[in-house]
């Protein structure tokens, strides 16, 4: 036998027995109703219940538990959700009253303005809360004012505004109730006068708005206390005692065979039911006759409240091994028929159901885009709510054929809209609310339609992603700009806004990756260089190999020293070619007459004309030859240093200036700008102690021919043609050296010596320089003579990091010769592998390059490359003064690949950066700083 079986002693075959109670000339019939919904909290039931509140018009029940737990019933039995979870461990006072229900929960005090009655998600709620003030028990709300008491003997009021959008609660009055000697405070009643009736455990007292106590009443009530009108009915010590408030009169007492703990009185104000204190009990008294009617065992413990609509709420208790469970209770009745004639509530059924009626032919020919909620029928059923059941039964049954109709026209606006292919995520939002409403096969035909969405949305993301690989794939070169501005990706960024959040996200990231595909073939078609015969091609720039041509100096006579013997003078006699190179006779003697040199022997006119046409030409000086990796990063730095050389040849004036930090490879880029054109390298070095002669020339004693001057590299490299001269750290030229370049840099184009000469520079000279960035510490910056006659390239470390987490391999491809695993597989097969691995893009290519000794490596030159950005990053924000965390080592692309050939040592990146570069700090404070760097870099090693 179940509990209610038992407290009902019922056997399980037969139905549900009536309890009949006498009083007068009518029956009250009570009944236990099932209809209660099990709460999914298992141990509900371990939580005694402390209050129980019912809506005015017996909608709503709300039923506090000990430790804050909550149930919420509508008046069918159904559990809701109350919005904003009361934060407490105690629920002390449950208030419907108008438009506000409010919940005493110390220590706080929570209002909700109820904006529609009867859907408690629309509901708006306030925490009153205030410093010093402590709400703790009792709670009441009248004509707009709401009373409650707080620890330390206290009551404070509130003026209740609205829908409580009021930024800030000001209290209207507060008073102690302390020298009322009521004890611990129960319950708090305000009355139709607005004084405030106040029960304790030790007496009830009387005050008026003002605080003043007016009058105390020796019954220990505590929460033992219902109103009828002007008397109060106050339950203590087995009895109850009926008072008059007006005359403070005791009009009536009756002696109980039970210890009233709660009291609570019908609609009609006749019958009154008594929750026992201590056993599962319940009392009724006709307080018309002031006749104590019956006592019914097995429930009535403790709490007690009568709806309006007749259902009577109370606890019942059962000790289950060590615990004691404590059931909450519905009782039907026909109290209604107290409250109504029998005439009266037939026509109030009556015109329900006509109303009804009316509302299902409404529906019958209800057309597209009408607002079900908004129908004049239905407005017209709700409008005859009564607390009748079969009233509220048949308004329910309203309410099912309203949602019936909005279901059955949601589901023709979808199809619709599927076939239309207009469904977006709102939609799929709307189906999977109703979903959580319905049971049965509506809810089933809904989920077979949730599905065809889902499908449709996954078919639709397909089409677009084919339809843009198809238009990438006409496209032979793209950037990620360019991409985007591509209908068939708009199209397909607009659709996916329509998606789920996690299908969008999915089809985002699909669409991303499809754009790394194509960037991918694009940056390796894009950028390669390109050595014909006479040209080099550095991706979309074409310039012409230097021919080799070299320059012509001509041989003269020179008289070096003179003799005397036998009365003759002679002279010592040599060549020399106009850039100091000497060259003595072989087969004929070097020691002729004085005279002779005015008209010199056949012999000597000949070997001026052998030296002119053999030996007259500048050595070529070789370009160096440098092995490089062809990564789209240094062709694309190739591509535009190439279109500024090609500028500066074609106006003949200028000077290309690289900008970058130490170690990432700007004299190499010209090194290789140099050797794949064929042109000869000079590289000036410069600092702050450069003298004029350094940049000029020089003198230099020879004891055979005497001083002679010596001409620079710079004045050298000038006149030789298709050289390539460049300014290493130009910006440290000291202030009185930069004057002299300004004609070098500008349309002029020469160099002024002291003596008086003017180096012209060839035509097909090419000037560059380099420097490191103007904004960082202890850079000086360009001078400004310079910087109005200079083209800057900035040049930065190989891109790594991209947008939408995505990963450039063109460090990792400098490295991979480095790195054991990776010697064998080009450039391209080693990209197309680096992107399978590191960014998910899965190519026929990358699968058949795959192994995962070749994905360990690539995780390990991955961590590597994390690390050394991590502190690159670090050491430009300290030199541009955005952090101070003193990080002044320079993670050059050198000390990369030194950490990448000893990655096979060490087994992971992290050990090899420590060990390759913490020897190369010196500032203990930096090696801990770059310590903790490396290790927040690489969280997974």
């Amino acid at each position: 036998m179940s509990f209610f079986e038992k407290l009902f002693q019922l056997k399980k075959s037969k139905p549900t027995q009536e309890i009949k109670v006498i009083v007068g000339d009518k029956e009250i019939v009570l009944e236990k109703d099932e209809s209660l919904e099990r709460d999914s909290d298992a141990r509900i039931e371990e939580f005694w219940i402390e209050t129980i509140g019912v809506s005015e018009d017996g909608y709503w029940l709300l039923v506090g538990r000990r430790h804050g737990i909550i149930q919420f019933y509508d008046w069918k039995g159904k559990l809701h959700r109350l919005p904003a979870r009361p934060p407490a461990q105690v629920i002390t006072d449950i208030v419907f009253r108008g438009n506000y229900l409010a919940l005493l929960t110390p220590p706080y005090l929570l209002v909700y303005y109820m904006t529609d009655k009867r859907r408690p998600e629309t509901w708006k709620s306030v925490k009153f809360s205030q410093e010093g003030i402590r709400p703790s028990s009792g709670l009441d709300i009248k004509r707009g004012t709401l009373a409650f008491g707080t620890v330390g003997e206290r009551i404070y009021t509130i003026e209740l505004v609205g829908d409580l959008s009021v930024e800030t609660i000001d209290f209207t009055g507060s008073f102690s109730y302390r020298d009322a000697g009521i004890g611990q405070l129960e319950v708090l009643k305000v009355l139709e006068d607005g004084k405030l009736l106040l029960s304790g455990s030790d007496a009830v007292a009387i005050y008026d708005r003002g605080g003043n106590l007016l009058k105390v009443m020796p019954y220990p009530a505590k929460r033992s206390l219902c109103l009828k009108g002007s008397l109060a009915i106050f339950g203590y010590q087995s009895s109850i005692a009926v008072y008059d408030l007006n005359s403070h009169t005791q009009v009536a007492s009756l002696d109980l065979p039970i210890n009233p703990s709660q009291l609570d009185i019908s609609q009609d104000g006749r019958i009154l039911f008594i929750a026992d204190a201590e056993n599962n009990r319940l009392g009724i008294v006709d307080l018309e006759s002031m006749s104590y009617l019956q006592t019914l065992e097995g429930f009535g413990y403790s709490v007690v409240r009568v709806s309006p609509d007749g259902s009577i709420y109370t606890c019942a208790y059962q000790d289950d091994e060590e615990k004691r469970l404590y059931y909450l209770v519905k009782l039907s009745s026909n109290l209604s028929e107290f409250y109504y004639t029998q005439d009266r509530i037939k026509q109030m059924i009556k015109n329900a159901e006509n109303s009804y009626k009316n509302l299902q032919k409404r529906l019958s020919s209800l057309k597209d885009g009408e607002s079900l909620e908004n129908l004049k029928e239905y407005r017209e059923v709700l409008s005859l709510d009564a607390p009748i059941r079969q009233v509220r039964e048949i308004i329910s049954k309203a309410e099912e054929d309203i949602k019936k109709a909005e279901l059955n026209l949601f589901i023709k606006r979808l199809k619709e809209k599927l076939s239309n292919h207009q469904i977006e995520d709102k939609d799929l939002r709307e189906i999977d609310d109703w979903i959580k409403a319905l049971q049965g096969e509506e809810r089933q035909s809904l989920e077979n339609l949730r599905e065809q969405v889902i499908e449709y949305f996954d078919r639709k993301t397909k089409e677009h992603l084919e339809r843009v690989r198809k238009a990438l794939s006409q496209i032979q070169e793209m950037d990620l700009k360019a991409i985007e501005g591509i209908d068939e990706v708009k199209e397909a960024r607009a659709f996916f806004l329509l998606l789920p959040r996690d299908m969008q996200t999915k089809a985002q990231e699909e669409l991303v990756k499809l754009f790394q595909e194509k960037l991918l073939e694009s940056r390796l078609s894009r950028y390669r260089i390109v050595i014909e015969d006479s040209h080099v091609i550095f991706g979309s720039e074409s310039i012409e190999k230097f021919s080799g041509e070299r320059r012509r100096l001509p041989w003269r006579l020179q008289a070096e020293e003179k003799y005397s013997a036998d009365g003759q003078v002679y002279v010592k006699i040599s060549f020399e070619r106009s850039d100091g190179i000497v060259r003595e006779p072989k087969r004929y003697s070097n020691i002729l007459k004085a005279e002779e040199i005015k008209h010199p022997p056949k012999w000597i006119k000949s070997y001026l004309r052998h030296l002119n046409g053999l030996f007259s030409y500048q050595e070529y000086r070789l370009p160096l030859v440098v092995s490089y990796e062809e990564t789209p990063w240094f062709v694309q730095n190739l591509e535009k240093l190439t279109s500024l050389i090609k500028e500066q040849l074609i106006y003949k004036e200028g000077i290309l200036i690289l900008e970058g930090d130490a170690g990432v490879g700007k004299n190499f880029l010209v090194e290789v700008f140099s050797a794949l054109t064929g042109r000869p390298l000079y590289i000036i070095p410069c600092n702050s102690k450069m003298e004029r002669e350094d940049i000029t020339f020089m003198y230099e004693f020879d004891p055979k021919r005497g001083t002679r001057k010596v001409y620079s590299d710079l004045v050298k490299a000038l006149q030789t043609p298709g050289a390539v001269i460049y300014f290493d750290e130009i910006n440290t030229l000291p202030a009185s050296l930069v004057k002299m370049f300004n004609p070098l840099f500008d349309y002029r184009r020469y160099l002024v010596l002291s003596s008086g000469e003017v180096i012209k520079a060839r035509k097909d000279v090419i000037l560059l320089g380099g420097m490191n960035p103007q904004n960082y510490l202890g850079v000086s910056e360009l001078p400004q003579d310079i910087k109005s006659r200079a083209d800057i390239l900035y040049i930065d470390y190989p891109p790594f990091q991209a947008e939408g987490g995505f990963y450039y391999p063109d460090e990792a491809l400098i490295l991979k010769d480095h790195v054991q695993g990776f010697e064998h597989i080009s450039g391209k097969e080693f990209t197309y592998l680096w992107y399978y691995v590191i960014n998910s893009v899965k190519t026929e290519l990358g699968q058949k390059l795959y192994t995962p000794q070749r994905e360990e490596k690539l995780l390990m030159i991955f961590d590597l490359l994390t690390i050394a950005n991590a502190i690159r990053n670090a050491y430009r924000a300290y030199q541009t003064q955005k952090s101070e965390e003193p990080v002044e080592f320079v993670f050059s692309i050198r000390d990369t690949i030194r950490c990448a050939r000893r990655l096979e040592k060490y087994k992971n990146a992290k050990s090899a950066v420590l060990e390759t570069i913490l020897p190369k700090v010196s500032s203990p404070l930096e090696k801990e700083i770059i310590k903790d760097m490396v290790e927040r870099s690489v969280s997974r090693l």
